[in-house]
């Protein structure tokens, strides 16, 4: 990669936008159609901003959970896919800086030598 930054540059430049989108737009992941139904039958009479909790997959199972096995394992669920979703974007953004951040000293060092 010595003789080619720019490549590094531009491969660092992306992997960081693709992280930093990944990272930053995510977010807890939705519930399906029918638990936001129910979600928001349970709560009715509350504030919207309480309704629109029902989105999340999460909040969602612990309203709706007549069982308190099943909410914890669909809690559990909803909350690992978040994780791991912003653990990748976290490696992608960090990776991408690296890069970035060599391909610029290689560059550098490439003109300093020639």
């Amino acid at each position: 990669m010595k003789k080619h930054p720019l490549i590094l540059i531009l491969l660092g430049v992306l992997m960081a936008i693709a992280g930093a989108v990944m990272s930053f737009a995510g977010g807890p992941p939705r519930a399906d159609t029918a638990a936001i139904a129910q979600c928001r039958d349970r709560l009715k009479g509350q504030d919207a901003a309480m309704l629109q909790r029902c989105d999340e997959a999460a909040f969602a199972a612990a309203m709706t959970a007549t069982d308190a096995d099943a909410a914890a394992r669909a809690i559990s669920s909803a909350n690992t896919a978040e994780v791991g979703g912003n653990t990748i974007g976290m490696f992608l953004l960090g990776l991408g800086i690296a890069l970035t951040i060599g391909g610029i000293y290689a560059s550098r060092r490439r003109l300093g030598a020639a």
